[in-house]
């Protein structure tokens, strides 16, 4: 499915829960030890499978990383440090043999933050870091990875209680993996990479006892992934800590895209959402994208992102659809300032700042760009309502007002605990004048001037983007030539 797209690496996950993919002797394999299959047939069918393509010599790890290598591509092996699984719970498949045999390895202590933290594995307990290890050496030993991604997934390794005493102790446990993988190298005579995905908050990550600031500073990662809690599409997550710390240490910073955006017209990225996004993180210094969650089986739509995302050059000077993204209900303790959605108070400003990622002097000089459009929804909008619009300082006027009863969002959007439906709303297009959209930093403002009282519910500013339209050769129509 990669093939002949802008994709270099595949991250291949190798274990659902605490369960393995592929023939582990260190860990159980999917379905192993299942005695009621009562879950769903679609767990057993996996089982099966897993089971009956090992019999016939063809373990699906190994099947993928020859193909890869004989294509060209590396493949980097994808560990989840951990998983909130037990032994209570009704779903056997994801459940490890340490936590089946030993249940006391749990973290058993209750965070208010992190709802995930109780049935974690806790990482204080040497034996617990030992099964990592010996995972970790079984399968860069037995398969020919080109590297290793540790996934800290439900973000939690020590009691609430003690997470800064044993920051330390995870720092030298990353240490010790990457001490394991040159012992590894040097019976092999290759580099087996080392990456960790981590949070966009350097806080959030502290929260959970992971100072990547000193793994950087150390070399002990090749690769940092950061990757949100939410599955929304964030185009300007704050990792400017993270690009300034990787860049001292020369190492790379490959930022994850979310899944879905929050929006009812829209229940996939578009390509111009996946080119603006590419266009702020390499504004921001990154070295490349981690692409994730693109449905399966692969269509045209998914072929153009992976050709698109693979160099800036392709879609440097196409149309681009930039949008802000919106706070999550249950976001937590750590996640960025974000300022959707806001209530509307008469005759206060509100102010959206956004980025822009686009080298627009240049476009502008070579009379590439050919229109800005920017887009806002206000939910439970009145007619009578008087709005205030400023763009970067300069009051705008929208060419046109589109009433909207309401819309369903994708149920992915919805998981983070958003409305699954967006209320009644106005929609508001402004045709900018070009030359008053900026390269990096915007603001868009916002004055309900005057409220028409008598309907009585709260304004809301839900939605801000903007739109940039390139010039692109004519398309023939019909029998044009």
């Amino acid at each position: 499915e990669l093939l002949g797209t802008g994709v270099d690496t595949l991250v291949i996950g190798l274990c659902s829960g605490q369960t393995f993919l592929h023939d582990s002797r260190t860990g159980l394999k999917w379905g192993e030890g299942v005695e009621v299959h009562n879950w769903s047939m679609m767990w057993w069918i996996a089982s099966e499978n897993l089971k009956l393509a090992i019999e016939a010599g063809h373990d699906p790890l190994s099947v993928v990383v020859d193909r890869a290598h004989e294509k060209g591509l590396q493949v980097l092996g994808s560990l989840r440090m951990n998983d909130p699984t037990a032994p209570e719970q009704e779903n056997p498949y994801m459940l490890g043999r340490d936590k089946a045999e030993h249940p006391d390895v749990m973290i058993g202590e209750e965070d208010p933050n992190n709802p995930n933290a109780a049935t974690s594995a806790d990482f204080s307990r040497e034996e617990v870091r030992q099964e990592r290890l010996d995972v970790i050496e079984e399968t860069c030993s037995r398969f020919d990875l080109d590297g290793l991604e540790m996934d800290p997934y439900v973000g939690a390794f020590f009691k609430p209680s003690e997470v800064r005493k044993h920051t330390p102790l995870m720092t030298e446990f990353v240490r010790e993996v990457r001490r394991l993988l040159g012992r590894i190298d040097e019976k092999r005579g290759e580099a087996t990479g080392l990456t960790a995905k981590v949070f966009p908050s350097e806080e959030a990550n502290l929260a959970m006892g992971m100072d990547v600031r000193t793994w950087l500073a150390e070399g002990l990662v090749d690769l940092v992934v950061p990757v949100s809690n939410s599955f929304l599409l964030d185009q300007e997550m704050p990792i400017e800590w993270l690009v300034d710390a990787a860049g001292q240490a020369g190492t790379w910073i490959y930022p994850a895209l979310g899944r879905v955006p929050y929006d009812d017209r829209h229940h996939l990225p578009t390509i111009e959402m996946y080119r603006a996004a590419a266009a702020n993180y390499r504004a921001m210094g990154t070295h490349g994208l981690f692409l994730s969650d693109l449905p399966w089986p692969h269509t045209e739509r998914e072929y153009q992102v992976l050709r698109e995302m693979g160099d800036p050059d392709i879609h440097n000077r196409k149309n681009k659809h930039y949008f802000v993204v919106q706070k999550e209900t249950l976001p937590g303790s750590y996640a960025p300032k974000l300022h959707l959605p806001i209530e509307l108070e008469e005759g206060m400003p509100r102010q959206v700042p956004f980025i822009v990622g686009d080298d627009l002097d240049a476009a502008r000089t070579d009379g590439e760009l050919k229109a800005a459009r920017l887009g806002v929804r206000i939910l439970r909008c009145c007619p009578e309502d008087l709005l205030l619009f400023r763009f970067n300082g300069t009051v705008v006027s929208p060419k046109e007002i589109t009433h909207i009863y309401g819309g369903v969002v994708a149920y992915t959007a919805h998981r983070g605990g958003l409305p699954e439906r967006i209320d009644t709303h106005y929609w508001f297009e402004f045709d900018l004048p070009c030359e008053l959209v900026r390269e990096g930093r915007n603001e868009f403002e916002v004055v309900l001037e005057q409220r028409y009282a008598p309907l009585g519910k709260d304004r809301e500013l839900q939605q801000v983007e903007l739109n940039l339209d390139y010039r692109e050769p004519a398309k023939p129509i019909g029998g044009q030539m």
